[in-house]
């Protein structure tokens, strides 16, 4: 899987960065998109920091779901779901 990970990457995605090097990577680009002086700069890494958000949360979102394969039922009231319980 290593040259397609080193293709992958060289296409730009970020998938086979591990966790630590995605947010040492992000972390550089809030530092540039901060001191970016340049409007339309500053404008293209704000858009690539939401690229890094999101591949960060697709992650998180798997490991829950790893964790928790079966999640409980919604448990809703004896009233109804959006109805008081104080009778």
């Amino acid at each position: 899987m290593g040259i397609f990970n080193s293709i992958a990457r060289g296409l730009g995605s970020l998938r086979p960065l591990s966790d630590a090097e995605l947010a040492d990577e992000r972390e550089a680009l809030r530092e540039r998109y901060v001191s970016a002086g340049d409007v339309n700069e500053a404008d293209k890494l704000y858009d690539e920091l939401h690229r890094y958000d999101a591949e960060m949360i697709r992650r998180a979102n798997e490991a829950c779901a790893r964790e928790n394969p079966n999640p409980p039922e919604p448990r809703h009231r004896e009233h109804g779901w959006y109805l008081p319980n104080d009778d």
